[in-house]
């Protein structure tokens, strides 16, 4: 077996080539990588291969042909494509190809990517998924404006909240970022922290004993 095989995406060297092509045609179409049912991919490529072979048979010989007595009769071959396909609907959607849906621009979708830009922090790999989920929910918010009042109105009190609370948490929204003079008491020690307080504690208390 090959390197190819165990990887679980290229086809087995045994299928015709017809198969070959339906294979690498739905890992493509699915983004299939790594661990695959192979036994039911064959067989599912093997359907529309054969699916295929039956309707390009028809395509060439027209829908009736001649038997062996001479009378016109439906070509065999719509009866191979028509068992394929009602083989192929039994499998459901188990490697339909995936819907991608487009990524229209949209108003709070440009601004959050503006913002996102904007903060140097978020460029760390750390920040990678939570940077495409806030991504995410601008994109369904603009879609929701774009459908209708109503769907705008019901992602204000459910998609926006987490909206937001997911750029605060990045520290995209102006509450969510210190000012400079809470950072700036945040750096200074506190009366009494450090070597020099705990010093001057322990003195203190000592004075109170003998006092």
């Amino acid at each position: 077996m090959s390197n190819n095989e165990v990887s679980g995406v290229e086809p087995p060297e045994r299928v015709p080539a017809d198969v070959a092509v339906v294979w690498r045609e739905i890992v493509a179409a699915n983004d299939l990588a790594g661990r695959v049912d192979r036994a039911a991919l064959e067989t599912f490529a093997t359907l529309i291969a054969r699916m295929r072979a039956a309707r390009s048979q028809v395509d060439r010989e027209g829908m009736v042909v001649k038997d062996g007595r001479g009378r016109v009769v439906p070509h065999p071959a719509l009866l191979i494509e028509r068992q394929c396909a009602d083989a192929v609907r039994q499998w459901g959607d188990r490697f339909a190809p995936l819907v991608k849906p487009r990524r229209r621009s949209g108003y709070v979708a440009d601004a959050t990517a503006a913002a996102i830009v904007a903060a140097p922090h978020l460029n760390l790999k750390k920040y990678a998924g939570a940077v495409a989920v806030l991504k995410t929910l601008a994109w369904m918010i603009d879609e929701a404006q774009r459908e209708s009042m109503d769907a705008l109105q019901k992602a204000m009190s459910t998609t926006v909240p987490v909206y937001l609370k997911a750029a605060a948490d990045l520290q995209l929204t102006p509450a969510s970022i210190p000012s400079p003079k809470a950072r700036a008491e945040a750096s200074e020690p506190k009366p009494g922290s450090g070597k020099a307080g705990k010093v001057i504690s322990m003195q203190e208390r000592a004075n109170g004993r003998t006092g």
